[in-house]
């Protein structure tokens, strides 16, 4: 019987962790991001050891800041953060159908039992010698197709983790 791995433990951010200056990461909910220096940390470092070590260490300057300093930078940041997205809005809609695509066919390689460097090897060459029959450059589309052997191995890895969680819920 094969063993199974442990996983970590992840820790849930806490609206106490703002008086060290730290609150969630825009784009993950488990990541803790300095308010002061826009740096995001890993998971492990949502401890109130490491938190307050960070700021004494890091912002000595502000350790002795009120909560409500830290709730104005947390404003300021999520409100750059919306005219960030703005922006970029229509630069993350070729994005995501590489990645849609790249998630579907890395799914084709897993059911089919082939090597993750198919994509590498047969997908994107595929694809360039349609570039001739369509007409159209196909650099757009590869710049934005991540079918690398790592990419592949970790997409299968994550939709294998998420048929998991579905089986197990």
């Amino acid at each position: 019987m094969a063993a199974v791995a442990a996983k970590k433990k992840c820790r849930q951010y806490s609206q106490k962790y703002m008086k060290y200056g730290l609150t969630t990461s825009l784009t993950n909910d488990t990541m803790p991001l300095c308010l002061l220096c826009e740096k995001t940390f890993s998971n492990d470092a949502m401890k109130p050891a490491k938190m307050k070590d960070h700021l004494e260490r890091v912002h000595s300057d502000k350790k002795n800041k009120d909560l409500d300093y830290f709730k104005t930078l947390k404003e300021n940041l999520k409100s750059r953060s919306d005219i960030k997205t703005f922006f970029t809005a229509a630069a993350s809609a070729d994005t995501e159908g590489g990645l849609k695509a790249s998630y579907n066919i890395s799914l084709m390689i897993a059911k089919k039992g082939k090597a993750r460097t198919l994509g590498e090897e047969i997908i994107i060459p595929a694809i360039k010698v349609i570039e001739t029959v369509m007409k159209k450059d196909s650099h757009s589309v590869l710049k934005n197709l991540p079918l690398s052997n790592s990419t592949v191995q970790r997409r299968i890895d994550e939709m294998a983790d998420d048929v998991e969680k579905n089986l197990i819920s």
